[in-house]
């Protein structure tokens, strides 16, 4: 009996490591087994990734536990979290990479008490930052129905070749959440086209994913 109870302490503690490693630091309690929510009532497609995955599943607990604590020194934080929840299910999905990255960013911001973001433009996947909407139009000048785009003031833009609702029932001066979902990989050299961010906002409440140029590097 006590050589058995050894290797189940053993295989508890391993398994424990795994996921403090996982989520950056350690967690105790169910937060090391459950998501922020109920997975029975999981619905999107995000909320079904999380829950079919026990890293991302401990990942989001923790983050969970450290808005709850962020939320009590902080209440206005609960407008910025909101904004980050739709960045997150619009930019990610199901993608599992890109929610572990956002999800570790997130997690690090919250433990790190900043009563909000940095204004500077994202330069690391998974980072965000507080801005505001600087410009928004047609994707061709005067040219209404050639699809939408937005500019922030700290230098994000996004565009798209189709009309996304949230980006034209946004205006001049409405504050943004700002996420870096993406780069693109082996552009030559001064091509930097081809990020793609993740936006909510904060006025509306609508949110977009888009790429902040028409073609990727290296393209036309």
């Amino acid at each position: 009996m006590r050589a058995r109870s050894w290797v189940l302490v053993s295989t508890a503690l391993a398994v424990g490591a795994i996921v403090a490693a996982a989520t950056g630091g350690s967690i105790g309690g169910s937060q090391a087994r459950a998501a922020s929510f109920d997975c029975a009532r999981a619905a999107t497609a995000t909320e079904l990734a999380i829950c079919a995955n026990a890293t991302l599943s401990a990942l989001d607990g923790a983050l969970g536990l450290a808005y709850d604590q962020q939320l009590a020194l902080n209440p206005s934080i609960k407008q910025i979290e909101r904004g980050w929840l739709k960045v997150r299910n619009v930019g990610c999905g199901r993608d599992v990479g890109c929610l572990t990255s956002l999800s570790r960013a997130q997690l690090a911001w919250l433990r790190s008490g900043a009563p909000r973001f940095s204004g500077a433009l994202p330069t690391r996947v998974g980072l965000c930052s507080l801005t505001t909407i600087r410009l928004v139009g047609p994707r061709l000048e005067n040219t209404p129905g050639s699809g939408s785009e937005v500019a922030e003031v700290n230098g994000a833009y996004q565009v798209s070749y189709d009309q996304i609702p949230a980006m034209d029932a946004s205006r001049p001066g409405d504050p943004a959440l700002v996420c870096l979902i993406s780069v693109p990989r082996g552009c030559p050299p001064g091509d930097g086209r081809g990020r793609v961010y993740g936006v909510a906002n904060l006025r509306t409440p609508g949110a977009w994913s888009e790429p902040d140029s028409e073609h990727e590097c290296g393209g036309a």
